[in-house]
């Protein structure tokens, strides 16, 4: 009986050290990316996946820069900056906007880009997935994170 008991408690001991060893091995690996200071393409506009054609010069993205409030982008063709305000409840706001006005082969992305992100009252970032919402909670834009410096 004596040793049914210690084996019984051995095995528990094991499996509980196993059971938190797997969850802080899970959780390591959970690292969400920040809004800001983070070059952020986008993947999705009004829920449709971005295909680009060939008349894009450049794939649209977006940046948020923590040390002045800035933000500047790419819709594609034309670059843009201006001003960021967010709040704590997971509201933003554009302001001060500017483009470029360059020249390019009208694909309308850009053109419902821009207006996406005036538009743009919420986001959330979800497994690495940055998403601006209207005031109604329609998804106006999707982005994904990437390693690569935004100029």
């Amino acid at each position: 009986m004596k040793n049914i008991l210690s084996l019984s408690l051995l095995i528990c001991v094991l499996l509980f050290s196993c059971k938190s060893q797997v969850t802080s091995k899970k959780s390591s690996n959970k690292v969400e990316t920040s809004l800001v200071d983070t070059k952020w393409v986008l993947t999705k506009l009004n829920g449709d996946l971005v295909n680009l054609s060939s008349a894009e010069l450049e794939q649209p993205f977006i940046k948020l820069s923590q040390n002045d409030n800035a933000v500047n982008g790419n819709g594609g063709c034309n670059g843009f900056g201006g001003k960021y305000t967010l709040t704590d409840k997971q509201t933003i706001s554009f302001s001060q906007m500017r483009s470029t006005m360059r020249h390019c082969e009208d694909n309308g992305i850009e053109s419902v880009f821009m207006a996406n992100v005036n538009k743009a009252k919420t986001y959330v970032i979800i497994d690495n997935e940055l998403t601006f919402k209207d005031e109604n909670g329609y998804v106006l834009a999707s982005f994904e994170p990437t390693s690569e410096k935004a100029q």
